[in-house]
């Protein structure tokens, strides 16, 4: 599940607006967390982290302010998981651990 949050590579997307990446992303997270979910939910701790952690990265390199910050960018995406909690199908179910 990693590799294919990589594979999709839109840390470095700085043309795509956080909203669109949701657009592309919630069905893949949506059944992750309906398949793992129901029979491992302790795996999707791990991957939906580093999926939070990949949009920290996606704001770094969206966002001149926060380029080689990595705590304002934790604190960037917190600030829209409190405004948007619905943005992200995981962020809803409260898996919301980041870096700081």
């Amino acid at each position: 599940m990693r590799a294919e949050t990589r594979k999709r590579g839109f840390r470095n997307r700085s043309d795509l607006e956080l909203k669109e990446i949701a657009t592309i992303y919630n069905p893949v997270l949506r059944g992750w967390i309906n398949y793992y979910g129901r029979y491992c939910p302790s795996a999707l701790n791990s991957v939906l982290g580093h999926f939070n952690e990949t949009l920290i990265a996606w704001a770094m390199h969206k966002y001149k302010k926060l380029k080689g910050h990595k705590t304002r960018a934790d604190i960037f995406v917190r600030g829209i998981v409190k405004r948007e909690p619905n943005l992200f199908v995981h962020w809803n179910k409260g898996w919301i651990r980041t870096f700081a």
